[in-house]
C-alpha cells in the first residue's frame, strides 16, 4: 500500500509503469491533488511513460554505419577495425565507443575460444545493436557474440555522398538494390556508382548520424489508455527506432590498418549492426561459429559429471541435438519448419500486446510476416488468427473476438487487476511447439554423409520430438538419460551415459581415460533394468556389506542401523577386508593351501 491517498486501481495502473520510483512518487503526487478517475489517471501515466521513452534515447539514438558480421566463415571474415565507433545499448542505455575497446575489454573478462584463427566469446546477455531487418526498417536486437582476428594487409574505406565513412575487410559484405530486391554484394565489388542503404542525418561535425527515432506505431498503441507491451524483456526504449534511406558511394580507396586486429559483432535475423555513421553492409554466409551451439549453455566439466554418476532426474541444463531426414537435412527452409514445431511460441513473439483500460480489454496486433514465418505451411495468415483466438479462448476461459489479425477479449467484470491477471497469463500460453523447449538454434555441419543442418534445443521433450515429421530419430539424442530410458529403454540410456561421460572428459583434456572405465560404471548403473546413481542412495547405499556402506558415507549411521537390527557383514568384499585387515579374496588371497609335515599319502 502506498503513503498516498489514491485507489488501488490507480496504484496499480501506476506500479505497473514502466518508470523510475522517482517520477512514480511524482505522479502519485499529481494524480492526489487532482482527484481524477481511474481512466484519467491512465491516460496522464501513460502520457509521462512515452515522454520518458523520448527523452531516454535522446540524443544518442542516432545510427550509423551498420556493419555485418559473418556467422563463422573461416578466412573471410568481414571485420571492421578497432576504432570503428559503434552505437550500443546496454540496460537501456544507449552509447558509441569503439568497437575495439568494447570487444578487447569483453575478452578479457570472458571465456573465449580460437575457431580457425578467429577468438569468439559470446556477448553478455544485456548488450544490443542496432541491427537492419529484412524489410529495411532498422531495430535493437541483442548481441550474440563477438570477435577478432589479426588484422589483413589492406582495408577498404567507402566514403558516401554525405561525407559518411565505413573501413571494412575486402570480404566485408554489403548490400545494395537491384530490380527492387535487396542483394548482397562483396565489398570488392562495389563501385562509385552503386547506392547502400544509410540511416539518419549525417554531418561531418561531431561525426554521429543524427537521427530521430520515429518508433513504428508507438502512439497508437499508446492511445485510449493504452499500456504497451514491447518485448518479453519489457524494454524501456522501443525496439523498432527508423527506416534507412539509400545513399551513393563517393569514393573507394585502399588503406592499411592502423592496428592489430579488426572486430565483429554476431547478430542474428541478417546480421548487422550499426557504427556511429550510417552506412547499412550485410553478410550471406550460411555457416555458424561455436558460438551457434555455445549461445545454448550447457552444463560442463565436473559438475556434469556428478549430473551422471548421481543419475539426476533433471539436467541442469537439459538441451537436445536433433538429426533431421535427408529432405529437411539438406534445404534450410524445410529445417525451419521442424524449428517451429519444436520451439514453443508465446503471444509476445507473435505481436504487440497492450491493455485498453477505458474498455477493460486485451488488444493483440498479430504480425503477418512472423505468422507466415511460424506457420509456413498456412497459406493464410488470418486462419493462423483464428487458431490462436480458439487457443485463447481455451486457456484463458474468455470470449475472444477476432477480426483479421487484431484479436480483443477481457475480463467477464470490470477490473484492472484482472485485466493484468489476464495478460500474464496470456504471455505464458504456448501456441505452436514443445512447452519446455524455449529455443531451437540450427547449424550447418560437416559430416560423414556431408553437410547438412542440425538443431540444438535449449529445453528437452525426447519423446514428443522424436514424433516430429522431418527428425531422424535413429541420430537425435539428449543429455537427459532418464527421458532416453524412458522412450528407448535401458540399453539405450547406458550407452547414453557412455557417450555422455566420455565427452565430458574429452572437453577437459582428458581423453586418454581408457573406455572401458566408463562402461563398467554404466553396467553397474544399469545391471538391474533401472538407472541407480552411485551414491549413499544408490549403489553404495545398497551394499550388503555394512562395512563398505560405513567406508562411504555417514559411517555412524551406518554402524548404529546395522547393530540395531543385527546385520552380520560377511567380509566377502574388498573394502571390508582391507578395514578389518585381512588379505582381500583376490589372487593369492583367494588360495587355500595348507603345507603338512609327516609321510606322503600312498
Amino acid at each position: 500500500m502506498t503513503a498516498y491517498d489514491v485507489t488501488d486501481d490507480i496504484e496499480a495502473i501506476v506500479e505497473d509503469a514502466d518508470l523510475p520510483r522517482r517520477l512514480k512518487n511524482k505522479l502519485y503526487e499529481t494524480l492526489e491533488d487532482r482527484e481524477v478517475t481511474t481512466e484519467q489517471a491512465d491516460e496522464i501515466v501513460q502520457a509521462t511513460v512515452s515522454d520518458y521513452y523520448s527523452s531516454r534515447v535522446d540524443p544518442l539514438d542516432p545510427v550509423g554505419t551498420v556493419s555485418a558480421q559473418s556467422i563463422g566463415e573461416p578466412g573471410t571474415q568481414m571485420s571492421v577495425p578497432y576504432d570503428e565507433r559503434v552505437l550500443v545499448r546496454r540496460n537501456d542505455e544507449t552509447d558509441v565507443v569503439e568497437i575495439g575497446s568494447l570487444v578487447d575489454g569483453l575478452m578479457h573478462v570472458r571465456e573465449s575460444q580460437d575457431i580457425d584463427g578467429h577468438e569468439v566469446a559470446r556477448a553478455p546477455e544485456n548488450l544490443e545493436v542496432l541491427s537492419l531487418r529484412a524489410d529495411e526498417q532498422v531495430e535493437w536486437k541483442p548481441v550474440e557474440e563477438v570477435s577478432r582476428h589479426a588484422a589483413p594487409d589492406e582495408l577498404l574505406q567507402f566514403e558516401l555522398e554525405s561525407g559518411r565513412t565505413i573501413r571494412a575487410t575486402k570480404s566485408h559484405s554489403f548490400v545494395k538494390k537491384v530490380d527492387g530486391e535487396i542483394v548482397p554484394v562483396a565489398g570488392d565489388s562495389l563501385t562509385t556508382d552503386d547506392e547502400l542503404p544509410v540511416v539518419g542525418e549525417f554531418e561531418n561535425e561531431p561525426e554521429i548520424a543524427n537521427f530521430a527515432p520515429s518508433i513504428a506505431d508507438e502512439s497508437q498503441r499508446l492511445t485510449d489508455g493504452g499500456v504497451a507491451l514491447q518485448s518479453e524483456r519489457e524494454t524501456e526504449t522501443p525496439d523498432i527506432v527508423g527506416t534507412a534511406n539509400w545513399e551513393r558511394i563517393e569514393s573507394i580507396e585502399t588503406v592499411e590498418p592502423e592496428y592489430e586486429h579488426v572486430y565483429d559483432f554476431s547478430v542474428s535475423g541478417l546480421e548487422t549492426f550499426t557504427t556511429a555513421q550510417g552506412v547499412v553492409t550485410h553478410n550471406t554466409m550460411n555457416t555458424f561459429h561455436y558460438a551457434g551451439v555455445a549461445e545454448i549453455d550447457v552444463t560442463q566439466g565436473l559438475p556434469r559429471l556428478i549430473e551422471l554418476v548421481d543419475a539426476r532426474k533433471e539436467p541442469d541444463t537439459p538441451m537436445m541435438t536433433v538429426y533431421l531426414d535427408e529432405e529437411f537435412a539438406e534445404d534450410r527452409e524445410r529445417a525451419h519448419e521442424v524449428v517451429w514445431k519444436i520451439e514453443s511460441t508465446k503471444i509476445l513473439q507473435l505481436g504487440d500486446v497492450s491493455t485498453n483500460v477505458a474498455d477493460m480489454i486485451v488488444q493483440i496486433a498479430l504480425n503477418e510476416d512472423t505468422l507466415r514465418e511460424r506457420w509456413p505451411t498456412v497459406d493464410d495468415p488470418v486462419a493462423v488468427a483464428e487458431e490462436i483466438a480458439e487457443t485463447i479462448e481455451s486457456s484463458l476461459g474468455v470470449d475472444a473476438q477476432q477480426r483479421g489479425l487484431v484479436i480483443e477479449f477481457g475480463p467477464e467484470e470490470p477490473s484492472y487487476r484482472q485485466l493484468l491477471q489476464l495478460v500474464e497469463e496470456l504471455r505464458e500460453i504456448v501456441f505452436k511447439g514443445i512447452e519446455d523447449i524455449s529455443r531451437v538454434v540450427i547449424r550447418k555441419e560437416d559430416l560423414d554423409e556431408g553437410e547438412e543442418f542440425v538443431l540444438y534445443t535449449e529445453g528437452s521433450d525426447f519423446g514428443k520430438v522424436l514424433g516430429i515429421e522431418g527428425v531422424d530419430a535413429s541420430r537425435t539424442t539428449c543429455n537427459n538419460i532418464h527421458e532416453i530410458y524412458r522412450n528407448l529403454g535401458v540399453e539405450a540410456a547406458r550407452e547414453s551415459l557412455i557417450n555422455e561421460t566420455m565427452n565430458t572428459l574429452e572437453e577437459q583434456g582428458l581423453d586418454d581415460v581408457n573406455i572401458r572405465h566408463l562402461m563398467l560404471v554404466a553396467d553397474i548403473m544399469t545391471n538391474e533394468g533401472t538407472i541407480e546413481s552411485i551414491g549413499r542412495h544408490g549403489i553404495s547405499g545398497s551394499k550388503d556389506s555394512v562395512l563398505a556402506r560405513a567406508a562411504f558415507e555417514v559411517t555412524v549411521s551406518h554402524l548404529l542401523d546395522a547393530a540395531i537390527h543385527g546385520e552380520v557383514d560377511e567380509l566377502d568384499g574388498v573394502t571390508e577386508n582391507v578395514i578389518v585387515g585381512k588379505p582381500i579374496k583376490l589372487g593369492t588371497g583367494d588360495v587355500s593351501l595348507r603345507m603338512t609335515s609327516g609321510k606322503q599319502a600312498d
